[in-house]
């Protein structure tokens, strides 16, 4: 897989991407998640999309990108987490919904929950 990275996109047409032209990084903290409408993951040799998350009203993204070790080839995975967390209010109580979208070096993608090893940031939930 080629190296990725973001762009926030917001309902006033803006843009936030993780790269300035100057080089200089934002960071996950900085996406104004008030205004924001899309998220995007794209590949950054061609700048092409490979993946977006549509955020509606109440829900909140959610964006890890890990890097794993496997112990017996000592070789490195990188895998990109993307999707969204939200209340949901039941006749039982508020039920917590997360959808997380695992981007592997291969290029797939599989849907899945956060398999409960996630902890939400105070942003997130």
């Amino acid at each position: 897989m080629k190296e990725l990275y973001w762009i926030a996109n917001y309902d006033d047409k803006t843009v936030l991407g993780q790269f300035n032209p100057d080089g200089t990084e934002n960071k996950y903290i900085d996406i104004d998640r008030d205004k924001l409408i899309r998220f995007d993951i794209l590949e950054k040799e061609s700048k092409k999309v490979i993946y977006s998350v549509f955020l509606r009203e109440g829900q909140r993204l959610i964006y890890r990108r890990r890097t794993l070790i496997n112990m017996g080839t000592g070789a490195r995975v990188i895998v990109y987490l993307v999707g969204w967390q939200m209340n949901i209010f039941t006749n039982s109580g508020i039920k917590n919904m997360v959808v997380i979208n695992y981007i592997h070096e291969d290029g797939s993608i599989a849907l899945d929950g956060s398999r409960n090893n996630l902890q939400l940031l105070e942003i997130e939930g």
